[in-house]
């Protein structure tokens, strides 16, 4: 094991000489292997090391215990050692996400903090190679492209993952031999949560009945892709250099300070070949927003439709952002200063988000019913509302309206545009962008507090409901 993780050290450059690294340790048999690994290494590398660990208050005394065995492993090796603890469910609710996504966002947070509190150069992780099996079959089952199945990076900024050559089994044969003891995370035999499914059920399964080193070529697969990746990485970038027209700083006041706009030189852009022009445009929406969460393969088809449109043509996208055709450019910018921050949630049910409106902050529950169990009269309040849930096939999202939003307004399907919907509700132009929504795709469901689509109303032939109320939250 010690000869591997030197060598697949080497090989990606992760660990050099006299490094300052924080370890992120949960107290599991990869975090610990990790650990005892690098302490191995220690004097031999001249590497300070320091251990983190963080309490999501999840799992009670559970997570009590791995915070235990953290500290006193800390203090066996000699190292010094931090326990933060977070409210990360709470924390999931405020952010709107899952508590597994909550939970793996602020623990990179909090530990870049400690990073740079105590002035270290590096972040080690302990991903292994199973993960990397399971975060490309996760990434491909949900649907991405090939920057999704390069996986795991062994380095990425200050974080590095030494750790990444091994499987889980050859990590817990190396503990037991050298008698090491490691705690074990009793959620991850659950399978509520769709990677563990993949590992505890769909990988063993493929491992069993296929071929017995799947995780091991599914990794290696990530591991190619991922030169690939970096290859057209450099390209793009050149591409996007010679492309780039103008990247303006506005500088202005409070929260909007720092604004950028990129603008891309259309026709350069043309004569190179899709793949390229994709990366391009990727690299000109990581300028405005961090991170890609929201942005999908249907954003960059009408961006590259946007290219070949009229000039003036606009598109709104997650985050925020704005997109216009401008004769032989295409401009990225930010909204406006605007009354609210852009909202774009994407919802399952049943569940609770509070989203802020332009009067005040508001809490909306949603949960499915039968439509045998619901009063016989549907309500007709501004802010409960009955659908149709036989109709709905996509998943929904609260959002900000976006172009090409439309009703369905009487049961033969004809349509009516969302914005011609506000003239009519005297609502002015500069409100539109800030008002909320509720959509599939295109198809709004609901413009709150007002309308409701005519093609998800609830009928005689109803099964189904989504019920959904919204309540003001004292701020």
């Amino acid at each position: 094991m010690i000869r591997e993780f030197q060598a697949f050290n080497r090989e990606h450059n992760l660990i050099e000489h006299s490094d300052s690294i924080v370890v992120g340790v949960s107290g599991g048999a990869d975090s610990v292997c990790l650990l005892h690994l690098l302490c191995l290494l220690q004097k031999e590398w001249e590497l300070t090391l320091h251990v983190y660990h963080l309490h999501h208050g999840i799992r009670g005394k559970d997570a009590d215990r791995d915070a235990e065995f953290v500290r006193k492993i800390a203090g066996e090796l000699g190292l010094p050692c931090r326990i933060e603890r977070v409210n990360v469910p709470g924390e999931a609710v405020r952010l709107h996400m899952s508590e597994e996504e909550a939970g793996r966002l602020i623990r990179y947070e909090k530990m870049e903090q400690y990073r740079k509190e105590h002035h270290l150069r590096k972040i080690a992780t302990a991903h292994h190679r199973d993960d990397q099996a399971e975060t490309v079959l996760f990434r491909l089952f949900r649907g991405t492209g090939p920057r999704g199945l390069a996986g795991i990076p062994s380095a990425r900024g200050a974080i590095v993952r030494p750790l990444l050559f091994a499987g889980k089994n050859d990590i817990e044969t190396w503990l037991k031999d050298r008698g090491v003891a490691w705690c074990e995370d009793t959620t991850n035999v659950e399978n509520k949560y769709a990677r563990n499914r993949i590992r505890n059920e769909i990988l063993p399964m493929v491992e069993r009945e296929i071929n017995s080193e799947a995780g091991r070529h599914i990794a290696e697969a990530a591991e190619k892709i991922d030169s690939w990746k970096q290859y057209i990485g450099r390209m793009s970038r050149e591409l996007y250099e010679r492309v780039l027209s103008e990247r303006a700083d506005v500088n202005t006041s409070g929260e909007n300070a720092d604004k950028k706009e990129v603008r891309l030189y259309i026709p350069a852009l043309q004569r190179e070949d899709v793949v390229l022009q994709r990366e391009v445009l990727g690299l000109a929406l990581s300028e405005l927003v961090d991170g890609a969460k929201d942005i999908g393969q249907i954003h960059f088809s009408r961006l590259l439709e946007l290219m070949k449109s009229d000039t003036g043509k606009e598109l709104c996208f997650p985050g925020g952002l704005i997109i216009r055709k401008s004769y032989d450019e295409l401009v990225f910018g930010k909204r406006g200063s605007g009354i609210l921050p852009y909202t774009h949630i994407e919802c399952s049910v049943p569940a609770n988000y509070r989203i802020e409106k332009g009067d005040g902050l508001w809490e909306f529950q949603m949960r499915i019913a039968k439509r045998e169990d619901l009063p016989s009269e549907i309500p007709q309040k501004d802010y409960t509302k009955w659908f149709n849930y036989d109709k709905i096939k996509d998943s929904l999202v609260f959002r900000n309206p976006c172009e090409g939003d439309y009703f369905v307004i009487d049961k033969a399907g004809h349509r009516k545009k969302l914005g011609r919907y506000y003239v009519d509700q005297k609502i002015a132009r500069e409100e539109r962008e800030y008002q909320l929504v509720l959509a599939e795709g295109n198809h709004v469901l609901w413009a709150v507090p007002g309308r409701i689509s005519e093609a998800y109303k609830v009928n005689k032939d109803t099964k189904y409901v989504l019920v959904i109320t919204g309540e003001r939250v004292p701020i």
